[in-house]
This record gives structure tokens, sequence and C-alpha cells, in this order.
């Protein structure tokens, strides 16, 4: 039993990895987004992300106060995490994954507006935001840079940027791995780079860090952390 709950991991990442796949084939084909990805996201986040991720998100965005923008809101994982009362807005460039958010916003009894709409747009004016939520996101996103601006952009100057993302190794064989992996992998988990160095790209963002956490997620490395415009 102890050998098939440690395998359990690695088997819902491969059946993630071939309905993958099948995606990407569609979006070769002009598909956008698959209901069947969605759905086994919602599961992979299910099996690994309570036990693993949820005491982690809790820390998070557990006090998140103010107006809430959540970035790459995916299937809502992160909704039974945020303070109660909280007010959250949304955004993910899935429908497929919206849908399932608002389900779970839906049964959760969460006050979340759900917006369709890209990291690298968002659509709000400058200075909305009091808190930004990001969690393993930045990884996927098309243009890194341009996503952080805009978070900047939309945060207020007294503002807080959350996020836990998975990044490439410092050093060692275990960085060449990722970086070796990278262009398969991105293909068959929506544009999931194993190798981004997410924190740096943050700092160059214009933020600077107040905390910084460094955990690992089976061999991957993890960062939580916060993080406040830099002021001029």
């Amino acid at each position: 039993m102890g050998r098939l709950r440690r395998l359990l991991p690695a088997a819902l990442l491969l059946g993630l990895a071939v309905v993958g796949w099948r995606v990407w084939s569609g979006r070769r084909k002009g598909q956008p987004g698959s209901p069947w990805f969605a759905a086994a996201c919602d599961f992979v986040t299910g099996r690994l992300g309570d036990g693993r991720l949820g005491p982690l998100r809790s820390e998070v965005v557990g006090t998140a106060g103010g107006r809430v923008l959540e970035v790459g809101v995916g299937t809502g994982a992160n909704f039974g995490h945020y303070p109660e009362g909280a007010s959250v807005v949304a955004v993910d460039p899935d429908i497929f994954m919206l849908r399932r958010a608002r389900r779970r916003a839906r049964s959760l009894g969460r006050d979340a507006a759900l917006i369709l709409a890209a990291a690298e747009a968002l659509p709000f004016p400058d200075q909305t935001f009091d808190t930004v939520v990001a969690t393993l996101v930045f990884c996927s996103v098309a243009d890194v840079s341009r996503s952080l601006a805009e978070v900047r952009r939309v945060l207020r100057p007294d503002g807080t940027f959350r996020f836990i993302e998975h990044v490439r190794a410092a050093d060692g064989l275990l960085g060449k791995l990722q970086d070796a992996a990278t262009p398969v992998w991105r293909r068959v988990a929506g544009n999931c780079h194993l190798n981004r160095r997410t924190v740096e790209a943050i700092e160059a963002a214009g933020f600077e860090l107040v905390w910084l956490e460094e955990h690992r997620l089976a061999v991957m490395p993890l960062v939580a952390g916060l993080a406040r415009p830099r002021l001029a």
C-alpha cells in the first residue's frame, strides 16, 4: 500500500500529460482549451493539492485583504483558502477552467467574479487591486515579463503580490534536466515550463521581496513569497 501511494503522484502526472498531449494536438488544429484538460487539472489538484500544497496555499492567500485579483485561477483551487468574506476577482484564459472555478466558488459560497482574460492583458484600470495572487501560473504564461508588468500595473503602490511557483533549480544536474525536459513537457502540460526563473523575473518587473520560502514538490523546487511594488 505504501508503494502504491508513492507511485500515485507519478501516475496522476502521467495521466495529465497524456490528456495534455491530446489538448496540444487539438490546439494545433485551432481548438482552444479542452474540458478534458480542465478535468485532469482539477483531479490532480484535488489529489496532490490538499496534502502537499494546501497548507502553503493557506499561508499565501489566507491573509489576502482588500480587493483581490487572482491571475490564472484555473479550476479555483485557492478558493477554499481565502479568508471568509474576501471579495475576489479571478481571471483565466481557458473557459473550461473558469467553468470549474465557478462551480467551486458556488459550492464554497465564495464571492468571486470570474472573467475570461489572459495575464498579458488584464482588463482593469491601473492601481485597481490591493492584492494580486498567482499560484502555479507564471510557468505557463506566454510572456512572463508582460504578465508581471500587468500585475504591477493593476496593483496599488502599497499593495501585495502573493505567489507560489515552481522554478528552475539554481544549479546542478536537476536544473539541466529541467532544461532538457521543458521542450516536450510544455507541449503536454498546457505550456508549463519546468525551468523558468520566476523569482528573478518578479524582481526584474519592479517588485521587492518581503519574504520568500523555498520548498519541494516531489523533486521540483517550489517557492512561495510576498512582494511589493518597488517605489522609485
